[in-house]
């Protein structure tokens, strides 16, 4: 063989291993994109199940039949030992999904939601309306929680002005929002809950 030809059989193997190498590292990094990607999924659906859950414990306190101002009480006492958790899940979560949106916004070369066709850019403004809803009414809990704490304090005579006065536009503010939630709810498409 020529040096000619060992010269061309030389840069043929330089090329294919290139080639090689190439397909090597990008099946890595796929693969690590891959399991990342999942991992951040996870680990957002069980924040948001927990998240649900907590909330779903304390809307219940909430929505139980409560007939008296001590009924009141009481149950503000049970929401007040449930709100540290709730937050810290919710702060979590939002922490969560801002980290998925930010990856979704800076996308690689090679992702993994594009090749899977789940990018879905009105989902995070679904999301994130309905994050700011719950932080007004987690805002509002925490307020009525105050409320209720200084009802205690008051005679019996004082409470139900007091309550009225203090108690009630909280309550009606609290129904406005999760009236909005529930639509922000319903807007969220089948399809952007895989997000």
């Amino acid at each position: 063989m020529t040096s000619e030809g060992k010269s061309k059989e030389i840069t043929l193997y330089l090329l294919l291993g290139t080639l090689l190498v190439i397909a090597l590292a990008l099946s890595i990094t796929f693969a690590v994109e891959y399991r990342n990607e999942h991992r951040l999924t996870a680990e957002l659906e069980r924040t948001q199940m927990e998240l649900l859950s907590l909330g779903e414990q304390i809307r219940s306190i909430k929505d139980a039949d409560l007939a008296s101002m001590n009924a009141y009480i009481a149950a503000y006492a049970q929401i007040e030992s449930l709100q540290n958790a709730y937050d810290q899940k919710l702060q979590q979560f939002v922490e969560l999904y801002n980290l998925a949106r930010d990856k979704d916004s800076h996308r690689s070369l090679i992702d993994i939601r594009s090749l899977e066709g789940s990018h879905h850019p009105e989902t995070w403004k679904n999301m994130s309306e309905i994050i700011t809803l719950v932080r007004q009414i987690n805002e509002i809990t925490k307020r009525e929680g105050q409320v209720i704490h200084a009802m205690a304090s008051l005679p019996e005579s004082e409470r139900v002005r007091y309550w009225h006065e203090e108690f009630v536009p909280l309550a009606a503010q609290e129904q406005v929002l999760r009236e909005k939630l529930l639509v922000a709810g319903q807007n969220m498409s089948p399809k952007s809950t895989e997000q």
